[in-house]
């Protein structure tokens, strides 16, 4: 009997599903990719995350540590160099067998070219809205295939395709580096992080994409709540703090007129500020977004005796706890910012 027990426990042992590997070695750069990379790893590992706290990844400097971190990892995790500039240095740097996965270069992710100035025609965000209601916009059928779609490409290799470029952005001065705030682009990138981890763990592949297939549905299920939300606000116009938001802007229909700075980096010059406060003005702009990240003085100046309201967008998840569920905070938050200031 004792021999009969101890077979079947035997044999309950052996058709045990096997426990997923370690996860190690992975470096991301800003929380919403931080989120999206961590969402597909599970509980295989912890991914680290580079620009933490009350930072911005414009203007960024490493410290020894991260830099550090950097040469250990195995897979780092990055949008663009026109964005994390301070990756450029230590890019070329880098132990050959250190892979580098930009999301800029992910197959699926739409790419919008940078605004060239600070005001916007209302009627170009309504263009857009008119091209996804004519049938351009998501189809969840789709997106259930969306990985395998990308696994059957021919040749596709994201770290191959970036190695080619040799530590040069292409996207760095013409296009806009603010991909996340897109869920198609969040579906997207979510593939290219599959792809990725599966060929450097692939005794993990089955729990990547168990754990792709669960966060693209929660991506999907908060932008048709987001959707709703936004519906009374849509032909509310509005100014932004800096050009960071045409991907949130454009997917979900919002009338932003313009921003008071193109690049964060760069203060605006006086007749900059009385351009964007005619531009208020002229389009009856009813709200102001500033940035956590940023000082408040800039925009108090611009909105001074304007009878605009004041809002907070923030693009990166400041106040969000880190993890796997930050995505989808920062995409919800932004919207209940949204509706707040411009009801």
């Amino acid at each position: 009997m004792k021999k009969i027990l101890l077979s079947l426990a035997f044999l309950g042992l052996s058709l045990m599903p096997a426990r997923a590997a370690e996860t190690a070695g992975v470096v991301t750069t800003i929380a919403p990719l931080h989120s999206l990379v961590q969402g597909v790893m599970g509980d295989t590992g912890q991914a680290d995350l580079i620009v933490r706290g009350n930072n911005s990844p414009h203007g960024f400097q490493l410290k020894p540590s991260q830099i550090r971190a950097l040469r250990e990892a195995r897979v780092i995790f990055y949008i663009g160099e026109g964005l994390e500039s301070f990756l450029g240095k230590a890019f070329r740097t880098l132990p050959p067998e250190v892979s580098r996965v930009g999301m800029m270069d992910a197959e699926g992710v739409e790419i919008l070219s940078i605004r060239d100035s600070g005001g916007w025609e209302a009627h170009q965000h309504h263009a857009h809205e008119h091209h996804q209601e004519e049938g351009h916009g998501h189809d969840h059928d789709h997106d259930k295939g969306h990985d395998k779609d990308h696994d059957d490409h021919k040749g596709h290799d994201d770290h191959k395709d970036h190695d080619d470029h040799k530590g040069h952005d292409d996207h760095a001065y013409t296009d806009d580096h603010h991909i996340w705030l897109s869920p198609d682009n969040g579906v997207a990138m979510v593939g290219a992080i599959t792809r990725a981890l599966s060929r450097l763990y692939p005794e993990n592949t089955a729990v990547f994409e168990k754990n792709a297939a669960e966060q693209v549905a929660l991506i999907r299920a908060a932008e048709e709540t987001i959707r709703q939300k936004l519906v009374p606000v849509r032909e509310v116009p509005f100014i932004v703090f800096h050009d960071a938001y045409q991907y949130f802007e454009r997917h979900f229909g919002l009338t932003a007129v313009g921003s008071i700075l193109l690049e964060p980096e760069e203060l605006p010059s006086i007749s900059r500020v009385q351009e964007i406060r005619r531009r208020i003005t002229e389009s009856g702009a009813v709200c102001i977004f500033r940035e956590p990240q940023f000082s408040d003085k800039l925009v108090s100046t611009v909105a001074e005796g304007l009878p605009v309201r004041l809002g907070t967008l923030d693009p990166i998840g400041l106040d969000q706890a880190e993890g796997a569920g930050l995505y989808q905070a920062i995409l919800t938050d932004m919207a209940d910012q949204a509706t707040g200031c411009l009801q």
